[in-house]
């Protein structure tokens, strides 16, 4: 096994502020009131099923339920949207559907489920009721290759696309695992430029800086977390570069690494902000707008979200790395 960091998110200590931001971060809550509501906490720490380990992400299936990449324990978990646990499947190891460290993970148009193993560098398919379908991929940085994917989505037509971290880039395949296209190249955005880049812009547009997350939106357009160059990019389905919102900061509509996206049902962005213990809410052209969460464990407090969802209902589902829970809320 090759020698990875234990895992993607490393701690980043911000030291450096400025008066603009300040006075920015004091002014958010008072400009947008609170559009949020806590509704369950799901899951605790442990090996049994309902017990968690890491949630690192969820996704939710056409019937509504959940799927939870309970990383540290090896597997995925099936759980209803109330939180009841359904099925189990995948198992520790490397054979035919087999996880080391389930990451990221998306539902297909057709049902079917995808997860990227960070450990295995590879990305494995199942049936909406946990049977192998196929895997692909090894370590390497060559054309369908991987170094520790992370996160991964599906578009309209069934394609998918994988956060190749480590390999600081995004790759394109079919439904079947055949290389379609890549794109991305490893930058660091200064951290100085990029808490001022509402004076200056940072540039490093379709640079990345180890990506964690995709999103795609109801209209095909894909929203890469660029997690630790503190942005969200995005693009067309041909790795074209459109447009980027965000930097680093602790004041609304700056992140301190972005960790997941997600939509919700009128199209507004979703954004987990890992060492801020939040989500943040963005109109569609990416306009801040609203956030919940703090650190900590007590209800509506987060300790590392990784990993977001919304169904159709628009409910949000927060998976709460460090608390060992999944988190749902609701747009007031």
């Amino acid at each position: 096994m090759i020698d990875k960091l234990k895992f993607v998110y490393q701690k980043f200590r911000i030291k450096s502020f400025n008066t603009p931001a300040l006075l920015l971060f004091l002014a958010s809550p008072l400009l947008f009131a609170a559009s949020f509501q806590w509704i369950a906490s799901f899951g605790h720490l442990g090996e049994e099923p309902g017990a968690l380990n890491g949630p690192y992400d969820v996704a939710t299936g056409l019937d509504g339920n959940l799927y939870i990449t309970d990383a540290n324990n090896h597997r995925v978990q099936k759980w209803d949207s109330e939180g009841n646990p359904l099925m189990i499947f995948g198992k520790e190891g490397d054979g035919e559907g087999e996880l080391e460290k389930p990451t990221g993970i998306a539902v297909a148009p057709d049902g079917s489920i995808y997860i990227s193993d960070y450990f295995l560098d590879r990305i494995t398919k199942f049936t909406s009721d946990g049977k192998f379908i196929l895997q692909w991929g090894k370590h390497g940085k060559g054309a369908g290759e991987f170094d520790s994917p992370s996160g991964l989505a599906v578009d309209s037509i069934g394609d998918v696309y994988v956060a190749d971290t480590y390999n600081h880039r995004i790759q394109k395949f079919t439904k079947d695992g055949n290389f379609i296209l890549q794109w991305g190249a490893k930058e660091k955005v200064n951290n100085i430029r990029s808490a001022l880049n509402f004076f200056w812009d940072d540039g490093l547009e379709g640079k990345f800086y180890y990506p964690a997350k995709i999103a795609i939106s109801s209209k095909d357009v894909i929203y890469v977390a660029d997690s630790y160059n503190n942005r969200m990019q995005v693009f067309s389905p041909e790795g074209m570069f459109l447009w980027k919102f965000g930097g680093v900061g602790i004041w609304g509509g700056r992140f301190r690494v972005v960790s997941d996206i997600a939509f919700d049902p009128q199209g507004n962005i979703l954004v987990a902000d890992f060492y801020n213990n939040r989500v943040q809410k963005f109109d569609p052209k990416g306009h801040y707008r609203d956030q919940f969460g703090s650190k900590g464990k007590e209800k509506g407090e987060f300790n590392g979200p990784t990993g977001l969802a919304v169904d159709t209902n628009g409910f949000i589902y927060v998976a709460d790395f460090h608390n060992a829970r999944i988190q749902k809320f609701r747009l007031k």
